[in-house]
């Protein structure tokens, strides 16, 4: 748990995750992420965010499946109202607690312990965590399509990156990497550290010498800091053999007619999570968390995660407003529900004035400790949008945070940098079918997996209440677990 120093009050936020993968049904990604500022402070408008399809393509004789990606947040609302404002809480009563830390044998009974890995890796091999290819040396990776140079300017790790360059003709950039020696990835998933220039579903395929092979895919807005990204397991082709890898491929596919390029570090692998494990998670701290969520849930002996606007809160039922009350969120609370946050108003950062961007971020804190809610050390960055600074801010004061748009990871090398999938352009949250889908692919190919919901109306709650009856089955059977962000916090970061 981290010693956090902070400045003012503000935001709680609501969610609910899955750890797992989510199968093709879903957008691959498909986050809705919400800018949760407008002018009459409810949601009246289209929430959209991304929707990717998917394109059979091929290469050299290769069988190659990349997503298309089409990204719009130009509709994502903003919910400033007066009487939201309202809420807004100006105490500032700092407590610092310090928690102890039990559960350091929870990673070995799940069966997912990396911290001993080093010792038995074989030279050549893979390690949890470390990077695998710094790309200082390009001659090892040939180009299948578009283009592939150093770039000196941009880099994650050692003294440069490497840049894929797409033309308007091509459509797609490919590189691929023969390995000298098979390399065992059974136990093993890999990722990325990212750059780009515009919004990106890259992809990386590991091969075996008969041509199978498994597809990882994450998604990446333009403008973020170069950071690592744990990939999520999306794609299997024939039977392919784990323990005996022999080539590597990445690349992208921009859509047809449009360029783009894409700036690849600090190839790694990281932990694979046998086992399914899932968070549901419910964002804004709207009031529909209470009166339509939490009875759901508990009927079937589910909890979830709320990651809440804490200026948005309201403080008793006479305050009008979209959100929670202070005393409903109590009760998710006592029944055992866990918070997070969005920052205070649960705005996309980009669109918080720079001066008020660390209050933003950490009065959040001061909110959860004022209130008695010392453990709700969980950031969701609004729409996935951040800068290096907010970043920081976030890692230096948040034991985890969610920013990354995909359906489901490994083991986290990056803690603040988790996968999540929600609704996507035209559909504010997933239906039945895509969450029921996830669910099953969880179970059935394990991983971490989060699945987001924003304000429900009667057809999400409808929604909801076919999933959570599936998700108890899985449950109660054996085959997936609902898990918490202390959790994953404890057990599931390297």
């Amino acid at each position: 748990m981290k010693r956090r120093t902070y400045l003012t009050t503000a935001t709680v936020t609501a969610a609910i995750g899955i750890a797992g993968c989510t199968g093709d049904s879903i957008p691959i990604d498909g986050e809705t992420d919400l800018d949760e500022e407008t002018e009459d402070g409810d949601a009246d408008g289209d929430d959209t965010g991304d929707s990717a399809g998917e394109a059979n393509d091929t290469d050299g004789g290769d069988n190659e499946t990349e997503a298309e990606t089409e990204t719009n947040d130009s509709d994502d609302f903003d919910e400033e109202t007066e009487e939201e404002e309202t809420n807004e809480t100006a105490e500032a009563n700092e407590t610092e607690e310090a928690e102890e830390a039990n559960d350091t044998n929870q990673t070995e009974e799940d069966g997912n312990e990396t911290n001993e890995t080093e010792e038995t890796t074989a030279p050549g091999q893979p390690e949890r965590g470390a990077t695998f290819d710094d790309f200082e040396d390009l001659d090892a990776w040939e180009v299948v399509a578009g283009t592939l140079e150093a770039d000196a300017d941009r880099a994650s790790t050692g003294s440069q990156s490497a840049r894929l360059t797409a033309s308007e003709s091509e459509d797609r950039v490919r590189i691929r990497r023969e390995l000298s020696d098979p390399i065992n990835v059974e136990e093993l998933v890999p990722g990325l550290a990212l750059s780009t220039s515009s919004s990106a579903s890259p992809i990386i395929q590991l091969y075996d010498e008969d041509g199978n092979y498994l597809q990882f895919q994450q998604y990446i807005h333009e403008g973020r800091p170069f950071i690592r990204h744990d990939f999520g397991h999306t794609q299997i082709s024939g039977e392919p053999d784990l323990s005996a890898i022999t080539e590597i491929q990445i690349g992208y596919w921009t859509g047809e007619g449009y360029a783009g390029e894409i700036w690849v570090d600090d190839l790694h692998f990281t932990g694979r999570i046998e086992d399914g494990r899932v968070m549901i998670q419910f964002q804004g701290g709207y009031e529909s968390d209470y009166t339509h969520a939490f009875p759901i849930m508990e009927d079937h002996g589910l909890t979830a995660t709320t990651f809440v606007a804490t200026a948005r809160i309201r403080d008793h039922e006479e305050v009008t407003g979209s959100r929670m009350t202070e005393d409903q969120l109590s009760e998710l609370v006592d029944a055992g529900w866990s918070l997070g946050t969005v920052g205070t108003r649960g705005r996309h950062l980009n669109r918080v004035e720079g001066d008020e961007v660390e209050s933003h971020i950490l009065d959040p804190l001061e909110w959860f400790d004022e209130h008695g809610y010392e453990d709700a050390q969980y950031f969701g960055f609004p729409g996935g949008w951040y800068t290096e600074e907010m970043y920081d801010l976030v890692a230096e004061n948040y034991d985890i945070a969610w920013g990354g748009r995909h359906r489901c990871q490994g083991m986290a090398t990056n803690p603040y940098n988790l996968t999540r999938i929600s609704g996507h352009e035209g559909q504010r949250n997933l239906d039945a079918e895509e969450m029921i889908g996830a669910l099953d692919w969880a179970a059935d190919h394990g991983g971490l997996t989060t699945i987001v919901f924003y304000e429900m109306d009667e057809g999400d709650a409808a929604a909801l209440e076919e999933t959570a009856a599936h998700l108890a089955e899985l449950v109660s059977a054996g085959d997936l677990e609902l898990i918490t962000p202390r959790e994953i916090a404890d057990d599931y970061v390297l």
